[in-house]
């Protein structure tokens, strides 16, 4: 039983040093879903800087942000967004108010935000950023501590990371945690997690991902079809709206979410769920 416990620790230790030095964070904890860690990280907030609102973008974020702030009592701030890119002068009029922002490190999945651009901003104005870096984790530019004060990530379905649960939480402070100290109380993990996640954590899938979703644009470039964001980088690809577009995924067996919906774009348009074909 001993070596077995002891064995446990080793993966477990593995796997923070990896997410640590992915994330560019001191501390770092396993939650058991990507959703418990965007909920810490909001807690956290609420209590370290104790402002009224909280700042997400208008399109290209994550059902629970606009859902969890209410147990918090946070006032939800859209800021503007160019098809999920946070528009930066609209961040700075916001920003002073703030508690902090919430996002994704792409956009929907398919468009890099500025990350440090908004970092500064942010720093600034004395509001917290939280990136959500479920479609990142591993990126050289995105998911990084450097600039995020809080990272949260998810390892579900079609993530880069993609065991089919469990998730994270790092921090630049480790004492920001002692602000979540309840909610990380109601969080079990499944005890062959460690030894599940570890070697998925030392696979190119993200790179693959990117690599991939650059090779559709291209094709679709070729077919004439307008591409939102075509020059930045993603792991899905977003079309303006056409009939046609719908008959390429067909044809490639490529899924897709028509817009508008808020995970994606607020617009009439075809999200090509390229993170779900990434083996």
């Amino acid at each position: 039983m001993e070596d077995i416990e002891e064995n446990i620790l080793k993966k477990q230790e593995k796997v923070l040093k990896r997410l640590k030095k992915f994330t560019k964070h001191k501390a770092v904890r396993i939650t058991d879903r990507g959703n418990s860690a965007i909920f810490a990280a909001l807690l956290i907030a609420k209590r370290l800087n104790p402002k009224q609102n909280l700042i997400i973008p208008d399109q290209g974020g994550w059902i629970s942000f606009r859902k969890y702030p209410q147990f918090f009592n946070f006032q939800i701030k859209e800021v503007k967004t160019n098809y999920g890119i946070i528009d930066l002068g609209e961040l700075e009029k916001l920003a002073s108010e703030a508690s902090a922002i919430i996002f994704t490190s792409f956009a929907g999945y398919f468009a890099e935000q500025p990350l440090k651009k908004i970092s500064k901003i942010c720093k600034k104005n004395g509001c917290l950023v939280i990136e959500d870096a479920s479609g990142a984790i591993g990126d050289k530019k995105l998911c990084n501590g450097k600039y995020s004060d809080i990272i949260v990530g998810s390892f579900g379905d079609w993530k880069p990371i993609n065991l089919g649960y469990g998730g994270f939480i790092s921090a630049k402070d480790k004492e920001y945690f002692e602000y979540a100290k309840e909610a990380f109380s109601m969080i079990k993990v499944h005890k062959n997690f460690y030894k599940e996640i570890l070697p998925l954590l030392k696979r190119k899938r993200l790179i693959n991902m990117i690599k991939f979703a650059e090779f559709v644009k291209k094709e679709l470039s070729n077919f004439g079809f307008e591409i939102i964001h075509k020059n930045k980088r993603g792991i899905n690809v977003v079309t303006k709206f056409d009939p046609d577009v719908i008959m390429y995924c067909r044809k490639k067996n490529y899924p897709y979410m028509l817009c508008p919906n808020y995970i994606r774009v607020n617009a009439k348009a075809i999200s090509i769920e390229l993170k779900k074909v990434v083996k």
